[in-house]
């Protein structure tokens, strides 16, 4: 995994803890300095989920293999990082299959770490473990 500063240096973020979250590598490049996008559905421009101040359940739920989102930060979060990329929905099935530790691409941004089962499939809804 690769650290992310949720706000990039160029927007004036810091190295400070409270500003890194981890990423898988694909997750860290889609976000690049971005902190927010275009809502899909309105067009409107929305800021991005924030791993630190943002809880995931509010804007976020499972569907299958699938992220769907609640809010319009959920949408624009799943578009600009493409979280429902094919290859994240693989990656998905096989760790449900094994029943492995999984960071991203479950969670926007890898901010959960935990273990994650068939039969508990709400387990990696929840807060940055970082914090």
């Amino acid at each position: 995994f690769q650290v992310d500063h949720i706000i990039a240096w160029s927007h004036g973020g810091s190295g400070d803890p409270e500003n890194l979250a981890l990423a898988c590598g694909r997750c860290n490049r889609k976000k690049g300095t971005n902190i927010a996008g275009f809502d899909p559905d309105t067009g409107e421009l929305t800021r991005l989920f924030h791993p630190r101040s943002d809880r995931w359940s509010e804007h976020f739920f499972w569907a299958g293999l699938e992220i769907r989102s609640k809010t319009s930060i959920g949408r624009t979060t799943i578009e600009v990082l493409a979280l429902n990329h094919p290859d994240d929905l693989v990656i998905r099935h096989e760790i449900r299959r094994d029943g492995e530790l999984g960071v991203c691409p479950s969670n926007p941004l890898g901010t959960v770490l935990r273990v994650f089962s068939p039969s508990k499939t709400q387990a990696w809804e929840g807060e940055s473990t970082l914090s």
